[in-house]
C-alpha cells in the first residue's frame, strides 16, 4: 500500500488516551527536539529567522489547512512539527540577540509536558493541590531573598503586563480613600507618576483602572533615560494642581528600550515622603537580584511595595512566567475582593485559593518550574546565567567602542545594547540583515533616530558570534 493510499489515521477520541499512543508519540518527539536543539546549537540553518514574509508564511499555513497535509498519519507522526520547528524563530541558535524571550533551559520542556499532562487549573485549592503551595512557598523564599522582608509574599501571573496592572489595582485599594473595587470608580480623579520611557502596559493600565489619559503623569528623563530627580517633584506637584490624587510612583528596573535602571532609591524616598505605593517594573532586569556581580543596579528595590519580574526574560523559563512580589503579602488580596460562592468557601485570606490575587481563574501550573529550579540550585543557577547575559552585552559594547564608525548609546547595565554605524540608514541595514541571515537582531527609536538593539538572550552566543555580527553589519553597508 503507498503513501497515498493509507487509511486515514483514526479521529475516534478513544484511540488518543492510551498511554502506550502517548509512548510512541512522546519518542518520537523526543528525538526531533534533540535533533533541533542540536543543529540549532551548531548553527547549521543559514537563518535565525526565516526571511519570509508574513503573507508567505500565512499563505504556507492556509495551504496545510486546505490540503489535510497530516490527516493520513495524524499528528505528531507526520510532518507538523518538524515544519513547525523549521519555520519558527531559533532562539537556541548562538546568534539570536533579538527580542526579550529566554532561551528556556531545555530539561524544562519535559517538566512542561508533565504539567500539560496534568492540567491543574489551579483556580482553587482542590485544583492545585501540588503547584499552589509549591508556588506559596517559592513566591516566599524568594521574595525574602530579595529583601522585602518577613511578611512578604507573591503570586505567578502570565505575563508582565497582568503583574503591572494587578499590582496598580493593589495599590488604589490601599491608597484611595473608598473602594473602587466595590463601588466604582466615580469621584476622586486618581493618577500615577511613571517615566516617559516606561513600558506602554504601565499606560493601559492606568486606562483600564478608569483613569484615563490625564491619569498617566509622566516624568522626563535623561539623556540616559533615567527619570530625572526633580523630575519627580515637579510632575507630583503639577498633579496636584490639575486636581488629581496621585496614588503611586512607578520605577524601570530596567527600560525595555535601552536597559536602563531608575534610582530606586531615590524614588523609594519620594514615595515614602509623599505617601505614595512605589512599584518597580522590574520584568526584565529585576532578574540582576540573583546575581552578586550584576545587581547594584537594584538597589533600593527592597523598599517597594510591589515588584513584577519575569522569570521568562533573563532566568531560563519558557513564557509566560511573570512573579508578582509584594512587601506586604496580604496587600496581594485587595487587589481582587469579591464573592464566588461556587468557588470559594469564605472571603477571608486563603493563599490556597490563588485565583483569590490573580486575574486569572484557570491558569498554568507555572510554579513547577520556579519551584523546580529554587529547590534544585537556589540563586546560583539563575546568577550564572545572569551573569553571562549580561557579560555578552559587556563584550559587544567593548567591541563597538573599538570600532571608529560605531556608536554606543550607553554602556549597558543589564544584556541590551543599542548601537548604530554612524552616517548609515540602521534600519535599512537591520532589513539587509534579516534578508541575508545569518544574525537576528532588532532595532528602537531613540529621540527620532533609529538605532540597532541587541539583548543578549542565549548563553551561547560567544565573543566570535558577536565579531561576525558587527563584521555582517559592516559588510552590508
Amino acid at each position: 500500500m503507498n503513501a497515498r493510499s493509507k487509511p486515514a489515521k483514526s479521529t475516534n477520541w478513544s484511540d488518543y488516551y492510551s498511554p502506550e499512543a502517548f509512548e510512541k508519540a512522546g519518542v518520537l518527539t523526543v528525538n526531533r527536539l534533540t535533533e533541533y536543539l542540536r543543529l540549532a546549537q551548531a548553527k547549521s540553518a543559514s537563518y535565525v529567522l526565516d526571511p519570509a514574509s508574513p503573507q508567505e508564511r500565512l499563505a504556507y499555513w492556509e495551504s496545510r489547512l486546505s490540503s489535510g497535509a497530516s490527516r493520513a498519519e495524524g499528528l505528531l507522526s507526520s510532518d507538523f512539527v518538524p515544519e513547525m520547528l523549521e519555520r519558527s524563530n531559533r532562539l537556541h541558535d548562538p546568534r539570536y540577540a533579538g527580542h526579550q524571550v529566554a532561551v528556556p533551559f531545555p530539561e524544562l520542556a519535559w517538566l512542561q509536558a508533565a504539567t500539560s499532562l496534568l492540567n491543574n487549573g489551579m483556580a482553587i485549592d482542590e485544583m492545585g493541590p501540588a503547584s499552589s503551595p509549591m508556588e506559596e512557598a517559592v513566591m516566599r523564599a524568594i521574595a525574602r531573598f530579595m529583601g522585602l522582608g518577613e511578611a512578604s509574599g507573591g503570586i505567578l501571573c502570565h505575563g508582565g503586563t497582568l503583574a503591572n496592572l494587578t499590582a496598580l489595582l493593589a495599590a488604589r485599594q490601599r491608597r484611595q480613600p473608598g473602594n473602587a473595587w466595590r463601588d466604582g470608580g466615580e469621584g476622586l480623579r486618581c493618577a500615577l507618576l511613571v517615566s516617559d520611557q516606561a513600558h506602554y502596559c504601565v499606560d493601559r493600565a492606568a486606562r483600564v483602572m478608569g483613569w484615563g489619559e490625564q491619569g498617566v503623569i509622566k516624568m522626563r528623563t535623561n539623556e540616559q533615560h533615567q527619570v530625572e530627580p526633580e523630575a519627580m517633584t515637579d510632575a507630583f506637584m503639577q498633579a496636584k494642581a490639575d486636581g488629581l490624587e496621585v496614588l503611586a510612583i512607578v520605577a524601570n528596573a530596567c527600560t525595555t528600550s535601552t536597559g536602563t535602571f531608575d534610582n530606586l532609591d531615590a524614588m523609594a524616598d519620594f514615595a515614602e515622603a509623599n505617601d505614595l505605593w512605589f512599584h518597580v517594573d522590574g520584568a526584565h532586569g529585576a532578574a540582576q537580584i540573583f546575581s552578586e556581580r550584576n545587581r547594584q543596579p537594584l538597589q533600593g528595590m527592597e523598599r517597594a511595595d510591589s515588584i513584577a519580574m519575569d522569570f521568562h526574560k533573563m532566568l531560563g523559563i519558557p513564557a509566560l512566567c511573570t512573579g508578582l512580589f509584594y512587601r506586604n503579602g496580604s496587600d496581594a488580596y485587595a487587589a481582587f475582593s469579591q464573592e464566588a460562592h461556587y468557588l470559594y468557601e469564605t472571603d477571608q485570606e486563603e493563599w490556597w485559593n490563588l485565583s483569590k490575587r490573580t486575574f486569572e481563574c484557570t491558569k498554568r501550573m507555572l510554579s513547577a518550574a520556579v519551584f523546580g529550579i529554587w529547590e534544585a540550585h537556589g540563586p546560583r543557577l539563575w546568577e550564572s546565567l545572569v551573569d553571562r547575559l549580561c557579560d555578552r552585552a559587556a563584550v559587544a559594547a567593548a567591541e563597538i567602542q573599538k570600532r571608529p564608525h560605531w556608536e554606543l548609546f550607553n554602556q549597558p547595565k543589564s544584556n541590551i545594547v543599542c548601537f548604530r554605524l554612524r552616517g548609515a540608514d540602521n534600519a535599512a541595514l537591520r532589513a539587509k540583515m534579516l534578508q541575508q541571515g545569518p544574525y537576528y537582531i532588532v532595532k528602537t527609536v531613540l529621540y527620532g533616530e533609529t538605532w540597532l538593539r541587541c539583548t543578549f538572550q542565549n548563553p551561547l552566543t560567544s565573543d566570535e558570534d558577536i565579531m561576525g555580527l558587527l563584521d555582517t553589519l559592516e559588510k552590508l553597508n
